[in-house]
């Protein structure tokens, strides 16, 4: 069956060498020990890991964070000899205040670039980029939308900072409903000319969320902002469909819910050790409980598990776990660099494990 590989992973602070004076990456510059030989490290460890996550075959679709601009990922591809992929190039770059950025990649013999839209929420700052990008099945001609963003970090504590993270995924939310709701008005008319087909064709749009979230499928700004849950039924069955036109106000209120895929992992976990970033704690005192944390999520729309065109596999879905990334209790190897050893050789690769996800077609 034809399809496209998935595959999201945070880099964990892929910057280059140079010091970029509007952005506070100066922790990232050969005087702090991010010399170039440091970096041609991190590069070809990354460019190991990817190569872990569809093994024996190609990454169709690439999303990844915490990366400084567009050309390291190219620099990164090319060094994983994926020069299958092209870099969606954003134009309007990152206005995060370190500095860090979310990019995509994809094959342009399955798939072509419609459009692409970097969206910002403005909090006290402005926040990282929620990337949105339209792409084309050249074999079918369907269209699909991915929506990848890096939410605010909990490092200030973590419900200090949830309203960041809420506004956010309200804002995706909202995304997400213009891509499976028409407006008040093209209701109305469609209604007047009884076109439900149309109404319906909308409802089922192909969405893709994924991103670090910052926070767990089960915390309210994932659940109960985002719209996303762990009930399949909810998403795609009977009560969530639209089978008569209803006053226009009652379609407005309607809400767009979306089925997250990383609940499947956590419930086959018997060890409660899974999930894609490992913590014991936060620097204003808070424990947690849960040292493995679901904090990298992949979220899809019910037009993703209708069957019809473009599907989720979900039984694809999954965590990478390697050895070369991950302990043998499935903690991530997060890359260190600084260290008061002599001829000390930085160890590990990222802080987060990588995603992926095959779409059929």
């Amino acid at each position: 069956m034809p399809h496209i590989n998935f595959a999201w992973w945070n880099l964990q602070n892929f910057f280059d060498t140079d010091d970029d004076p509007i952005s506070n990456d100066f922790s990232f510059t050969p005087a702090e020990g991010w010399t170039e030989a440091v970096f041609d490290i991190k590069k070809e460890r990354l460019a190991e890991g990817l190569n872990l996550i569809w093994p024996n075959e190609q990454i169709d679709l690439l999303t990844v964070c915490e990366i400084e601009k567009d050309t390291l990922l190219q620099s990164l591809l090319d060094e994983a000899d994926m020069n299958h992929l092209k870099v969606v190039f954003d134009a309007s770059g990152t206005s995060d205040l370190r500095g860090i950025d979310v990019a995509m990649a994809y094959n342009p013999d399955k798939l072509t670039v419609v459009s692409r839209t970097s969206h910002l929420v403005h909090l006290r700052y402005r926040t990282r980029d929620i990337f949105e990008v339209v792409f084309k099945i050249n074999a079918t001609n369907e269209e699909f939308v991915v929506i990848a963003s890096h939410w605010p970090s909990r490092s200030r504590g973590q419900y200090h900072s949830e309203p960041l993270r809420i506004a956010v995924a309200e804002h995706i939310a909202f995304l997400v409903e213009a891509h499976t709701k028409v407006d008040s008005t093209t209701y109305e008319t469609l209604q007047t000319n009884n076109d439900l087909a149309a109404i319906q064709a909308k409802w089922e749009g192909k969405v893709l969320v994924v991103g670090d979230f910052n926070d767990e499928p089960f915390d309210r700004s994932v659940v109960q902002h985002l719209k996303a849950s762990r009930d399949l039924d909810k998403v795609k069955g009977a009560t969530n469909d639209f089978d008569k036109f209803v006053p226009t106000y009652q379609y407005r209120s309607r809400e767009t819910f979306l089925y997250n895929l990383s609940t499947t992992l956590l419930n086959k976990s018997s060890s409660g050790n899974t999930g894609t970033y490992f913590l014991s704690g936060l620097f204003d005192g808070t424990v947690f409980a849960n040292r493995y944390q679901m904090l990298d999520q992949l979220v899809v729309s019910r037009g993703f598990l209708s069957g019809n065109g473009i599907t989720a596999d979900i039984d694809t879905f999954d965590i990478i776990d390697d050895r070369t990334l991950a302990t043998s209790s499935g903690r991530p190897r997060s890359f260190q660099y600084k260290s008061k050893k002599p001829n000390y050789v930085p160890k590990g690769c990222s802080d987060h494990l990588p995603l992926k996800l095959r779409l059929n077609y």
